[in-house]
């Protein structure tokens, strides 16, 4: 009798492990989704104790993975994430992007502004044939006058850096800043885009 007892307690031990293995198996494989579209998922895994940002590309046999960005970090929240299919050229492709919010809050600068990144991929070549950040941000900080930082004032200013990006229709793109703006077409040919004619630029006039 005490031989059984002890076997059922065991039994129990044993059964009650298990169990929690599977639930922190479970729990630590939990995925992380981002947004899906036709057969392609963009997803955060950890892969080698990194973390990154990637697309799953599920093929009728396989499942190609496509890394979107890497070392992010656990402050990587985008306030928005979005993945879109266009065709061009009679070529199929994908839009990605996201935006994260710029917050700085010091004694001498507040910075608020949005970090915005563009992809396009061809997920049938795996190709990456555009990467883009803009980063557009309201800064206020606070400037010595002189050496002994006896004197300051309070200068506010607006700040781009990078190309603003912007997809059309027929699935070409604009690239722009204050003074450039350039369109890009996709070449079926070279598989690549290409900027169409000269970029156009322009210039604010001077006051006399």
């Amino acid at each position: 009798m005490k031989k059984f007892i002890l076997l059922l307690a065991l039994l129990i031990i044993s059964t009650t492990t298990f169990s929690q293995k599977a639930k922190s198996k479970s729990a630590s494989t939990k995925k992380n989704i981002l947004a899906t579209v036709d057969n392609v998922t963009a997803e955060v895994i950890s892969q080698n104790r990194e973390k990154k940002v990637v697309l799953l590309v599920k093929n009728a046999t396989s499942t190609d993975t496509l890394e979107v960005k890497k070392n992010i970090t656990p402050e990587f929240k985008p306030t928005s994430f979005t993945l879109k299919s266009f065709t061009t050229n009679g070529k199929k492709f994908y839009h990605i992007n996201w935006k994260e919010e710029i917050k700085v809050d010091t004694k001498l600068k507040k910075e608020n502004g949005i970090v915005s990144e563009d992809q396009l991929w061809d997920t049938e070549s795996k190709t990456l044939l555009l990467g883009n950040i803009y980063k557009s941000s309201h800064i206020k900080e606070t400037v010595f006058l002189d050496t002994n930082k006896t004197a300051s004032q309070d200068v506010e200013k607006n700040r781009t850096e990078g190309f603003e990006f912007s997809l059309n229709p027929d699935g070409s793109f604009i690239l722009k800043t204050k003074t450039q703006n350039s369109l890009y077409n996709y070449n079926n040919t070279t598989s690549k885009y290409e900027i169409k004619g000269i970029p156009k630029t322009t210039t604010s006039k001077k006051k006399k």
